[in-house]
């Protein structure tokens, strides 16, 4: 966790016990996720009428190496314009899948990348660098390229005319739909989308 003095108004010198007061302070139990825990941080320790500066807290979740086994990860390029990179996609999260015995969710993660990658490459017009994990009891996917605008699922109730401009942003409905989360954060000149799909057990 890192966080800029304007989060809390306390005299004291010892940075630890801030964190340990700031994180104490949520029922993280409770939080499904980063982003809720950082609102709720905010929220019950810093009133409006208390902020007197700009604050920023950033919060991030080491996720561990998966315990002693080899990390099952592995990472694919595809060059910009190069549509033919959705089928390498989906072949590549095919065949990681099988290998980590995972063959049951192919299908769907197969349509959930076809669908960000498409976007990367048709909308961004980028390479496109995707990155695929196991742990334990979750799935992480991460499409990066260089469009710093976020994608934003577009309603299925469209004007005609507005179809064509927002045809790439049902793809994200799709995703909406089929990941247990996604989201999107810049990365340097550009984004990563990334979502979670929860493993289930045999």
């Amino acid at each position: 966790m890192l966080y800029t003095n304007g989060l809390v108004d306390w005299d004291t010198a010892d940075a630890d016990a801030h964190g340990r007061a700031l994180l104490g302070s949520a029922d993280q139990g409770s939080v499904p996720d980063l982003e809720q825990l950082a609102d709720q941080v905010v929220a019950e320790l810093s009133a409006p009428w208390q902020r007197r500066d700009d604050a920023v807290l950033l919060l991030a979740r080491y996720e561990g190496a998966g315990g002693q086994d080899e990390p099952r990860v592995g990472s694919l390029h595809i060059q910009r314009h190069v549509l033919r990179g959705v089928r390498t996609a989906r072949t590549f999260v095919h065949d990681r899948l099988r290998s980590w015995g995972l063959q049951d969710m192919s299908d769907a993660l197969e349509l959930v990348v076809s669908e960000t990658v498409t976007n990367a490459l048709v909308h961004a017009g980028s390479d496109v660098d995707v990155r695929l994990r196991a742990f334990a009891d979750h799935l992480r996917l991460e499409v990066r390229d260089s469009d710093t605008n976020p994608p934003v699922p577009s309603p299925l109730s469209l004007a005609e005319e507005e179809n064509a401009e927002a045809e790439h942003g049902r793809g994200m409905l799709i995703v909406e739909a089929l990941a247990e989360m996604w989201s999107s954060s810049p990365n340097g000149l550009g984004k990563t989308v990334s979502m979670n799909m929860p493993i289930t057990p045999p």
